[in-house]
């Protein structure tokens, strides 16, 4: 399951998107950066540029990661194999 970490702007609705679009299962959790939740402690060590959105994702081996701003998502997601939707499609070239 994937936490993600984010408010109702623009750039906070990328993350809540993409899931939606490749149906991997998540839990939002509402950053209120007109009060300055992006600055608490906890929030830090997710963002630490106090950015959002921020996800962890705790589908992985080991101990879960955390991923922030939307760009690293893509990426991160990505290299996901367990998901078919993040997989390349048969004859593609991709790898």
């Amino acid at each position: 399951m994937i936490d993600l970490y984010t408010f109702g702007t623009p750039n906070g609705r990328k993350a809540s998107i993409m899931l939606e679009e490749v149906s991997l299962p998540y839990t939002t959790h509402k950053v209120h950066i007109g009060q300055n939740d992006q600055f608490a402690p906890a929030f830090l060590k997710i963002s630490p540029n106090n950015k959002i959105p921020a996800i962890i994702d705790n589908d992985v081996d080991g101990e879960p990661i955390s991923v922030f701003e939307t760009g690293p998502f893509w990426s991160t997601w990505r290299k996901r194999p367990t998901h078919p939707c993040c997989r390349p499609r048969p004859g593609s070239g991709r790898t």
